[in-house]
């Protein structure tokens, strides 16, 4: 078997946000970045019961956690997530809207 990943991506200010989620039987592994080629960028560890941590990076963190405890909570599994933006670009709103996409949520 092998590993399927979703992918969306949107343009914001200028730039193209990518984003790529891939689920298991027993987490979620999301990846958020700008430009073509897929980067690592600060990662964290989120579990269904609000449990967060830090695994590396620190630019990053809110934002990755604040999407790990949706996908951990929505899911039920434990979440892993990596965000690398540029350091200019401060708005989250972009990556929520990602992962709306990646998840298949709607607005209603």
């Amino acid at each position: 078997m092998s590993v399927q990943w979703s992918n969306e991506s949107l343009e914001h200010g200028g730039r193209v946000i990518r984003g790529a989620l891939t689920e298991m039987s027993n987490a979620v592994l999301a990846v958020f970045w700008v430009g073509d080629r897929p980067r690592l960028g600060t990662l964290t560890a989120s579990m269904p019961d609000g449990t967060s941590s830090p695994i590396m990076g620190e630019r990053d963190e809110v934002l990755s956690k604040i999407i790990g405890g949706r996908l951990a909570s929505v899911r039920g599994k434990m979440a892993l997530v990596s965000v690398n933006l540029p350091q200019d670009m401060e708005d989250g709103r972009p990556l929520l809207e990602l992962t709306k996409r990646l998840t298949g949520e709607s607005d209603e």
